[in-house]
């Protein structure tokens, strides 16, 4: 079974994604900011992370500036997920996140559910 981190803040998106996960295939956790994401990651060991940019006390760009940090560079698959396909800080996100894992993104208001769950998939593969 594989486990997915999910920093995000947004109540409805994360249970609809929740909910709409195998869950013989996946365990989700979830936190509210980066602030608890980096806690979690450590202690929880997630196969896959989705990370949004926008959230209260530590946001998804500052999230990824605290791994790069880290000695040992982060080898888990990050997702970004955004409202905004065309957020500039969202292609900068992802430009400097690379580095430490950042795979692709996800745009929560025009994908569909089942077409974010394809994208988690197939990054898990790779």
């Amino acid at each position: 079974m594989k486990k997915i981190l999910i920093i995000d803040d947004e109540e409805v998106f994360v249970k609809v994604l929740t909910d709409s996960l195998p869950k013989d295939k996946y365990e989700v956790i979830r936190v509210l900011d980066g602030e608890e994401g980096l806690k979690e990651m450590d202690k929880s060991k997630p196969d896959m992370i989705i990370l949004d940019l926008l959230m209260p006390k530590m946001g998804g760009v500052q999230f990824l500036d605290e791994l790069k940090k880290r000695e040992q560079k982060n080898k888990i698959p990050i997702l970004i997920s955004s409202q905004f396909s065309k957020m500039n800080n969202m292609s900068e996100a992802i430009a400097s996140g690379i580095e430490v894992g950042v795979k692709g993104y996800i745009v929560k208001s025009s994908q569909s559910i089942e077409m974010i769950i394809k994208t988690i998939e197939n990054t898990l593969k790779n």
